[in-house]
């Protein structure tokens, strides 16, 4: 018997993550030292405090049950705190959602607000995990260009009367992926203005929130009436070392919030009390580590960051994230290339172009290694440019 996905689920198939994916373990199962600098994952453990606040609350009975949807209150308690301490931003306890992970939090959005035939605004280039939620809720998706020339962000000036029309949603993220560039408070106000002109809901995606270099980098919450056009995700995966955890939560509009508890009841469920006990626990006491971690990625930043620059290559210095965005010289193709040097050198990329088509012609550069791996993939990455050229 033949079985066909529905129309809804698309196809991931031709996605070239999945075949690099595939080609790398080809190369590791034939011997080779494939050094991969295009992982999202972090390299390093939880902090063990979080660990051990695990530990106790697996033990603890009343984690062995079902948890409440929309998250306990105590994490909640914990993520007013926190916002109020880090951004000073204040939140109300149901302003708060919990998920499991924000690819679920970011999919549930266009299933919760979005009709078939309306729009989403959508960075580009961008986390392809936007697409997934819109194409499930029979949406369409309208490209917002990200430009080096506009520092990345998105011009709110370029949009048709038709595009602004069909758009119920837009999707931000800053510090970005995959370049690396931040946004400003001030820009965070222009989109609130934005939104309110034209009826349209944001969403930003703050899940490198706390690795930034050169200043902090803002909430969408800071923003004043930010919460009457909005909500914004947090993930600990990337900023707590917990992307294996899968907990995120979502802070902002009451009724956004509400739309997305009604989502989360109907489909996925809640996340496992220890899990969420883990996570009230490093939002209160995980400062120091934090620190920590961002010192790392500065250190491995600029170790890339210098290298290449010495090579002459145009490279994005990066105002957050554990990415560094490439531009290739005298006009070659990406993806091509990415091809080439897994094949060639033994080093793994991302072309751009993965993340929409305004990416053509860039590298995306992970720093989720050890400061050794980076030398040598960097080492292997420029000597191929060289030879190439």
């Amino acid at each position: 018997m033949k079985i066909k996905a529905s129309e809804r689920m698309g196809s991931s198939d031709g996605h070239f993550l999945a075949s690099q994916q595939e080609a790398i373990k080809k190369l590791t199962t034939a011997g080779h030292n494939v050094i991969n600098l295009e992982r999202g994952n972090p390299d390093l453990p939880t902090f063990p405090s979080i660990l051990k606040a695990f530990e106790k609350a697996a033990l603890n009975p009343i984690n062995h049950g079902y948890p409440p949807y929309g998250g306990k209150d105590s994490l909640k308690k914990a993520i007013i705190s926190f916002y109020q301490q880090e951004y000073g931003a204040s939140l109300t306890m149901d302003e708060i959602t919990i998920f499991s992970g924000s690819l679920s939090a970011l999919t549930a959005l266009p299933m919760a607000l979005v009709n078939p035939g309306e729009a989403v605004l959508t960075p580009n280039p961008s986390f392809f995990g936007y697409q997934t939620g819109i194409h499930m809720a029979g949406g369409k998706s309208i490209s917002m260009d990200l430009k080096e020339e506009n520092n990345y962000l998105p011009n709110l000036d370029d949009f048709t009367s038709e595009n602004l029309e069909q758009a119920k949603l837009m999707f931000l993220n800053y510090p970005h992926n995959p370049t690396g560039a931040g946004a400003s408070s001030d820009f965070f106000e222009d989109v609130v203005r934005f939104a309110k002109e034209n009826n349209i809901i944001v969403a930003h995606d703050f899940a490198y929130a706390d690795i930034n270099f050169n200043q902090k980098s803002p909430s969408f919450m800071q923003a004043k009436g930010s919460k009457d056009v909005g909500i914004e995700i947090y993930t600990l995966s990337k900023t707590f070392n917990m992307a294996g955890w899968r907990i995120a939560f979502a802070v902002g509009n009451k009724q956004v919030i509400h739309l997305l508890n009604q989502y989360i009841r109907s489909s996925v469920g809640g996340t496992f009390g220890a899990i969420q006990d883990a996570v009230a626990f490093g939002l209160e006491n995980s400062k120091e580590e934090r620190n920590q971690l961002r010192q790392t990625y500065a250190a491995r930043r600029k170790l890339v960051l210098d290298k290449l620059t010495s090579a002459n290559l145009d490279v994005l210095p990066s105002a957050g994230t554990f990415f560094l965005w490439v531009k290739l010289p005298n006009g070659l193709d990406d993806v091509t290339f990415a091809n080439d040097l897994l094949q060639k050198e033994k080093v793994a990329l991302v072309p751009g172009s993965t993340f929409g088509s305004s990416g053509q012609g860039y590298l995306r550069i992970s720093l989720v290694s050890n400061i050794n791996d980076l030398n040598e993939g960097i080492n292997r990455l420029i000597n191929y440019l060289i030879q190439t050229n």
